[in-house]
């Protein structure tokens, strides 16, 4: 503590009366005043008057204050407080000052930890664990929130008790982490994504890839992969995982048993080999080097470049087998349009199908909805029949028992609804049935050689190839499935 006026007689006292009768000194009361190191706080101490002395009043505390430069934040209460006899001698909290209060630094929330994040595999509510589910994707949609940033708040500033202004520390601003894609809102407190993709960090700043590019297989280092742009997979996807893309996939190596499906093209520079373990399925083409043992959909084309082995393969298109070998032998073969290659069967006999000239998914669909249309108009005479039932017993709806009228106006309802449901699947049913009927331009063409074993269908005709035939081509003509020559 700082003591002021302890050892000044002259300051602290200034109504001295020594008495003439005896050898004591008289002397008034006093008050020292202490501070803390800080400045923060003052206390008082009063001391007894001696002899004929008086004791230190309200005035003279505040005076000694006053002398010690105690200014601010002064308890005229707590001075009474040491002025009572039975606090003399002991140090009271007289004044207190204000702290400043330091301000808050800004906060920045983001969404996504793209950075830190330990990849690991997914546990369910079970407690199950999926090693082939590690999160490595952080897919982002266009106008989705990245970040969040609360503004810094300012310091407020203090006073000490002898009246000096105390700065506070202003909080820190951190700016929202704007990177390649990505855009802040007017007062800088949101940071949204312009593009649909992957988040990642690069130098402390958010960005958003259009394509997701893994330098590696797809395996249990990396999980699945399922992402909302282009993906790139600089090697192979390995058997039991999963690439999805709302784009177009690129891989570099070969699909072993794997399940990729894009809504754009999906091209696999080396081969597919999935021993029907999994499924590639694009939306628009699919390209490889060659298939084996494997399940192929496409909306578009399905363009390989030398064999297609014992593979089920579907196109909304074209399917092209084009290299020096180009070979299709085995399995069944889809397409809308065309199926070409050099080489069709084998000089085994092998079992090859061949089917063009209708959508192979239209003919998936018209297949289901020809079982669906049947058991619809199943359940439209069944209620039919029931409501003729009631028809027949000749009693007004009116005149029947509350539960027993609900019940028919029930039935009604549900007559309506399914007799309108068995039209549109009617509707939709010769829609398809118009479209097989034009399959003028779908061929098959086996520009070396096509072997007995090869069954092909044009629409709804099936030629079965007995011979080896060579430079063939097989149209619809007459509604039957033609050999004629290449053209």
């Amino acid at each position: 503590m700082a003591e002021i006026n302890k050892d000044n007689p002259a300051e602290s006292n200034n109504n001295e009366n020594p008495t003439e009768s005896t050898n004591i000194v008289s002397s008034d009361g006093s008050a020292y005043i202490y501070l803390d190191k800080d400045k923060m706080k003052a206390y008082v101490e009063i001391s007894p008057p001696t002899g004929e002395g008086i004791p230190c009043d309200l005035e003279k505390a505040k005076a000694a204050l006053h002398e010690a430069k105690v200014v601010f934040g002064i308890d005229e209460s707590q001075i009474k407080k040491a002025l009572l006899e039975e606090n003399w001698g002991r140090k009271v909290l007289v004044a207190q000052g204000v702290p400043a209060i330091d301000g808050k630094d800004a906060i920045l929330n983001l969404k996504y930890f793209a950075s830190d994040k330990k990849l690991a595999p997914r546990e369910d509510d079970k407690g199950n664990v999926d090693y082939r589910e590690l999160g490595l994707v952080h897919n982002v949609k266009k106008g989705e929130v990245l970040a969040e940033r609360i503004p810094p708040l300012p310091g407020i500033k203090g006073t000490n008790v002898l009246g000096k202004e105390l700065m506070p520390r202003n909080g820190r601003d951190f700016p929202l982490p704007r990177g390649k894609n990505t855009v802040c809102n007017e007062d800088n407190t949101k940071l949204y994504s312009v593009i649909d993709g992957h988040i990642t960090m690069v130098d402390r700043k958010l960005q958003v890839q259009p394509v997701f590019e893994l330098n590696g297989d797809v395996d249990y280092s990396s999980g699945n992969i399922d992402f909302v742009g282009n993906v790139i997979i600089r090697g192979s996807v390995m058997s039991g995982f999963t690439v999805k893309a709302a784009g177009d996939i690129e891989i570099t190596g070969f699909i072993e048993g794997a399940e990729v499906i894009a809504e754009g093209n999906i091209q696999v520079k080396g081969g597919i080999k999935s021993s029907y373990k999994g499924l590639v399925k694009a939306g628009q083409n699919i390209s490889a080097r060659f298939v084996e043992n494997s399940k192929l959909e496409a909306g578009q084309d399905i363009l390989i470049r030398e064999a297609i082995m014992q593979s089920f393969v579907r196109a909304g298109g074209n399917v092209m087998v084009s290299d020096r070998k180009a070979t299709i032998v085995g399995g069944v073969i889809q397409a809308s349009h065309t199926v070409e290659a050099k080489i069709i069967g084998s000089q085994l006999a092998t079992q090859t199908i061949i089917e063009v000239g209708v959508n192979p998914y239209h003919r998936e669909e018209y297949q289901k909805l020809v079982k669906s249309r049947n058991e619809t108009k199943k359940h439209l005479d069944n209620l039919s029949n029931n409501l003729q039932i009631y028809q027949r017993g000749g009693i007004n709806p009116q005149d029947m028992p509350e539960r027993k009228r609900l019940t028919i106006i029930a039935m009604l309802d549900e007559y309506k609804k399914v007799r309108q449901e068995l039209g549109e699947k009617e509707a939709r049913l010769k829609i398809l049935e118009e479209g097989f009927q034009r399959v003028s331009t779908a061929r098959v063409r086996a520009l070396e050689v096509a072997y007995p074993g090869v069954k092909i269908s044009i629409g709804s005709s099936v030629y079965a190839i007995n011979d080896t035939t060579r430079f063939a081509q097989f149209i619809l003509e007459d509604e039957e499935v033609r050999l004629t020559s290449l053209t």
